[in-house]
């Protein structure tokens, strides 16, 4: 019953953030959750996704799977036509499965766990994965490959802990071998930049044979698995060359692989966080001193200290690959591993004492007290998290549009709205059903700023001068960068509009809205008071 407390208060509190969260439409929620619902909905018109870039085939076919086993005997067509017309209902049953994949995950951790060590502790351990970071949390909420990968790398832990019991090695290293290769493989399907995480069980695995055929399953393993995505091999395999030779985000920058110039500050930023530099020292530490005082097997079991060696090396290997292209979120596969790397601490520690000696009980005791104020500060990190999901929710929702319903209603990238959020996920998509959504959303007065600075609707683009001079006044939302208070860095020619009306700014916290010919302080809901901030006219 004790192995069941966490999954259930990550099951309840998940769900709470996720309502707290808001709609997947808000600026904060629809990157890259759009996205994947879009490519989910191509692999249900037997089309090949788009998106690649992660590649994120498995979020990509979990969702075109559930969406066809809601309509078995639905035409395609009809299935777009009923998917677009809701898209939040079915991000949210999507979340909901990746959701319990996590749940599922957790409880086979923590009896894998049990089973091998018979100790209640260390297996609660094992299941504190994603509650070590309020990131991890965070992010575990999306439809996107991080809650996935939170799966992939439980999952993993759990085998690793079930391959630790007394000649599992040596009696089945193969069998092994290969169900890493597949969990492997289904990683780098979900993420590839998680790959260095999958050095986990290299030392455990030991033998050089056993070691290539792992990599060698990997690699056909993650083949299998973007299957799906079969057609789009061309543009997977030249976005990866681009990102791996390139020295900067996206493919940008020197073709240096990387900038030896940042590339030092980089990979501290992406180490700093206590959950893995804490996990990598101690377990450094814990392994050197073992083999400093020679502890034969009789004391400390050596799988042990060979998967937490592999902990080490593949946290290393992870870092040196996120640093060349830092990004928080990139860590989490490793933040989540960081419980494996407790409870392999604990247990090593364990074998290091004398069962009836009172150093035994003493690290019982003190990694229990460990476990209650980890639950108890993270319950605290994870309360505040929620508190600001609820201010951005309200935030985004009390600027009511239906004021400037004769204006010209102009979005651009960070906004909130839910006909931005297609929009995007279509343009982001190779304009995936753009006709679709033109057929479901025809008012002419909804548009979009690209990311390549193009003013379009649903379908086509349109010209900045006719919307000037056909519309009684304009309505922007988004949040250009303000460079001073003379200049604003807008990506399309808003001076258009400004020959004909003064414009004003209305300041939102994360959004801004830009009028000209009406002012935008009436959009302003009284429950926000000063913080609807009115800038000047210009």
């Amino acid at each position: 019953m004790a192995l069941l407390f966490l999954p259930t208060i990550f099951l309840i509190t998940s769900i709470i953030l996720k309502l707290d969260a808001g709609p997947s439409w808000l600026w904060s929620n629809l990157d890259p959750d759009y996205w994947y619902l879009f490519d989910s909905l191509n692999m249900v018109n037997l089309n090949w996704p788009q998106h690649i870039n992660h590649p994120g085939t498995t979020v990509q076919f979990i969702g075109a799977a559930m969406i066809k086993l809601l309509f078995p005997l639905t035409s395609a067509e009809q299935i777009n036509q009923i998917v677009l017309a809701n898209p939040e209902y079915y991000l949210v049953l999507i979340s909901r499965v990746l959701l319990s994949l996590n749940v599922v995950a957790l409880v086979f951790i923590g009896v894998a766990g049990y089973l091998t060590f018979k100790d209640v502790i260390g297996a609660m351990l094992l299941q504190t994965g994603p509650f070590l970071s309020q990131l991890t949390f965070k992010h575990s909420l999306h439809v996107a490959p991080e809650p996935l990968l939170i799966t992939v790398m439980i999952i993993l832990g759990g085998v690793m802990i079930l391959a630790l019991r007394p000649g599992q090695m040596k009696n089945h290293r193969n069998a092994y071998v290969i169900a890493f290769a597949i969990i492997a493989g289904f990683g780098m399907a979900t993420k590839i930049t998680s790959v260095g995480l999958y050095l986990l069980p290299v030392l455990l695995i030991g033998r050089v044979r056993p070691i290539i055929l792992y990599g060698f399953a990997s690699m056909l393993f993650m083949v299998i698995f973007t299957l799906p995505a079969a057609g789009s091999y061309p543009k997977i395999l030249d976005f990866i060359s681009v990102i791996f030779l390139s020295s900067a985000h996206f493919g940008t920058g020197n073709q240096t692989i990387i900038d030896l110039s940042s590339y030092p500050g980089n990979l501290w930023n992406v180490s700093s966080r206590p959950v893995f530099w804490v996990t990598l020292l101690i377990s450094l530490i814990l392994i050197g001193w073992v083999r400093l005082k020679r502890w034969n097997e009789g004391l400390v079991s050596a799988n042990i200290t060979l998967a937490l060696g592999g902990l080490c090396l593949a946290f290393v290997v992870q870092a040196l690959v996120v640093a060349k292209h830092p990004a928080g979120h990139y860590m989490i596969p490793a933040l989540t591993t960081s419980a494996l790397g407790f409870a392999l601490i604990y247990f090593l520690a364990k074998a290091l004492c004398k069962p009836t000696g009172k150093a035994f009980q003493a690290v019982r005791i003190g990694f229990f007290i460990f476990l209650i104020v980890l639950v108890g500060t993270q319950g605290r990190a994870i309360y505040k998290l929620d508190q600001e999901f609820i201010v951005r929710d309200a935030g985004a929702k009390n600027i009511n549009e239906t004021i400037y319903s004769e204006c010209a209603k102009i979005y651009f990238w960070p906004t909130s709205n839910p006909l931005y959020a297609l929009f995007l996920a279509s343009w982001n998509t190779n304009n995936s059903f753009a006709d679709v959504l033109q057929h479901l959303y025809p008012g002419r007065s909804s548009l979009f700023i690209t990311p390549n600075r193009v003013v379009k609707d649903m379908s086509k683009s349109r010209d900045i001068r006719s919307i000037a001079s056909n519309y009684p006044c304009i309505f922007v939302r988004g949040s250009f960068t303000i460079v001073n208070k003379q200049h604003l860095a807008f990506p399309f020619p808003y001076r258009e509009f400004s020959k004909i009306h003064k414009m004003k700014m209305c300041d939102f916290k994360a959004e801004r809205i830009y009028t000209w010919g009406i002012d935008c302080r009436i959009g302003c809901l009284s429950t926000w008071g000063s913080e609807c901030e009115v800038e000047s006219n210009r």
